[in-house]
């Protein structure tokens, strides 16, 4: 007869089962059973194992991406290993399709339309046009082009966040509102033909003299230069994709290069798209400079997320009341500014309750040649957000607005969500 099977105790047992299985196992064991979700959903676990971080993301896509295509279908290299994986991006197809639309209607020279959401940088529409068909090159992260009289949203935030100018200064001036003189600027005197707007109708207006002599009397050019860094120019902007940084061309010391700068009627401070959105949504979200995202994950072929964007709400750079002050004046723009006409009938329907600001700017460029059109600004509706920056180059013939294209970007983007 075969011997009884005996039973050890429960206590015994255990010991016997931690004495064969090593307690690090356990442990991994354990923390699958009682939470599996922890496993590869942790961004710091995936970059921990998978070593896929954002200049990684950066750098597999720069040559796609800076010419214009957007693969799906991706080998992210690391060291020896690749991994074949296939990428969701944060773009939204209808907005993109409905601008390429636009821009295949006015058929202008160049254009180019950038959206992002200004309370993470998730970028939603990205597109190029050009007029001879050739859109191999991704003119949205080229930072070659004037910023002109965007310019003048750095100017007027400096201004305000440092207590020396709100919404109804009046800086008088003398002089059209699109010239610029020394004179006018720098030995400024009242006489009978001086004008005097508040802030927000030179703002609205763009009148470069009362800009100029903004930077020079109430900003300084150390001032106006780090706010000019803090709102992105000279940087990378910590993008997931290549982006050239944008230029100021400002000597601190001098007060014509203050004052240049500070009206931007001047073609060597430059500007790309993606930065114009940039700057427009520190407007609508509180004062802070995000970080443009195109790539939200990265699933490898076998199911598993190696890479997923961490957005946040940016770097602070003016103060929340300064951003509301922001948009009181970029609002003006499009109620009494140099879009009313682009935008007239606008607030009717489905986009009464929009809300939306911006600020032109249009100079000569060399790089391309032509006529450089810009409108960069926000709207929103019941708390949901668009940034945006649209930027038309014609040369001989107008053959659009960029306000024209923004707005048809916007009604779009809130009929769609209601």
């Amino acid at each position: 007869m075969s011997e009884p099977v005996q039973i050890k105790p429960l206590s015994s047992r255990r010991l016997t089962f931690t004495w064969l299985v090593p307690m690090w196992l356990m442990l991994l064991v354990a923390g699958l059973v009682v939470a599996p979700q922890n496993l590869g959903t942790k961004s710091w676990q995936r970059q921990e194992i998978w070593g896929v971080d954002r200049p990684l993301v950066r750098h597999t896509l720069a040559r796609a991406i800076s010419a214009n295509r957007y693969p799906r279908k991706i080998t992210i290299r690391r060291g020896n290993k690749n991994y074949p994986a296939t990428i969701q991006y944060t773009l939204d197809p209808q907005l993109q399709n409905t601008v390429a639309q636009v821009f295949n209607h006015f058929d202008p020279d160049y254009g180019v339309f950038v959206a992002l959401n200004p309370d993470n940088g998730e970028i939603l529409a990205l597109v190029n046009h050009r007029r001879d068909g050739n859109n191999s090159e991704n003119l949205a992260l080229k930072a070659s082009y004037p910023a002109a009289s965007v310019f003048k949203i750095i100017t007027a935030a400096a201004a305000i966040d440092i207590g020396k100018a709100n919404a109804n200064t009046v800086i008088p001036f003398n002089g059209k509102t699109t010239s610029l003189y020394r004179k006018n600027v720098l030995e400024h005197k009242d006489n009978q033909w001086t004008r005097r707007l508040p802030l927000s109708s030179a703002f609205a207006k763009s009148v470069n003299t009362v800009f100029a002599r903004l930077g020079v009397r109430f900003v300084g050019g150390k001032t106006l230069f780090a706010y000019a860094e803090a709102f992105g120019f000279r940087q990378g902007l910590g993008a997931d994709f290549t982006l050239e940084a944008s230029a100021i061309d400002l000597d601190p010391t001098d007060d014509w290069s203050i004052a240049e700068t500070a009206a931007g009627y001047t073609r060597t401070t430059t500007l790309s798209p993606v930065h114009g959105a940039v700057i427009a949504a520190a407007a609508v979200n509180g004062g802070r400079r995000v970080q443009p995202t195109l790539v939200r994950t990265i699933v490898g072929e076998d199911g598993l997320i190696l890479y997923e964007a961490k957005t946040a709400p940016g770097k602070k750079i003016v103060k929340a009341d300064t951003a509301k002050e922001l948009q009181s004046l970029m609002q003006q723009t499009v109620i009494n500014g140099s879009v009313r006409a682009s935008f007239k009938n606008f607030a009717r329907g489905t986009m009464e309750a929009v809300n939306v600001g911006g600020k032109t700017g249009s100079l000569t460029g060399e790089t391309p040649a032509g006529r450089y059109d810009w409108f960069v600004g926000y709207a929103e509706k019941n708390g949901r957000k668009l940034a945006f920056a649209a930027m038309c180059i014609n040369r001989k013939v107008w053959y659009v607005k960029s306000a024209t294209v923004a707005r048809k970007a916007i009604e779009h983007f809130f009929r769609e969500t209601g």
